[in-house]
């Protein structure tokens, strides 16, 4: 496994390919609430699809970083991180792929939805119960 240290504030582990990029997110104000390694359906290929439903952790390709605020989806570089995000208030809704047959969600944003592959169901579940008191607490 690779190497963690723990931000303070939230006792989070943060791996070490995502220092770089917490360190940005640190500096905007954003507050973390979770990190899970995590793939999105789109940018996966179906081996990389293989690798997180077996949830082979020692081969983590990307990872879903929420924050209060955003939902931001890194893969990280050598060089650079490949970051997406995703503010709050434009999910609409997530919902379950096939529930309970597997470690995929559907984050909907207005019309559309992006497919979420976690390497651990538990990353899956918490994401999801924290996504909908989010927009419970919207309404």
């Amino acid at each position: 496994l690779e190497s963690m240290t723990t931000t303070q504030s939230c006792n989070i582990e943060i791996p070490k390919k995502l220092k770089r990029t917490m360190k940005k997110l640190a500096a905007a104000g954003e507050e973390l609430v979770q990190i899970a390694p995590a793939l999105l359906r789109s940018q996966a290929t179906d081996q990389m699809m293989a690798i997180a439903r077996i949830g082979a952790i020692d081969k983590i390709l990307g990872y879903l970083v929420t924050t209060k605020t955003n939902v931001h989806f890194v893969r990280p570089g050598i060089a650079w991180d490949s970051v997406q995000t995703v503010p709050m208030e434009r999910i609409d809704g997530v919902e379950y792929v096939d529930e309970f047959h597997g470690n995929t969600l559907s984050l909907k944003i207005g019309a559309q939805s992006e497919k979420i592959i976690f390497y651990d169901d538990t990353d899956g579940i918490r994401f999801y119960q924290y996504i909908k008191n989010v927009i419970t607490n919207r309404k």
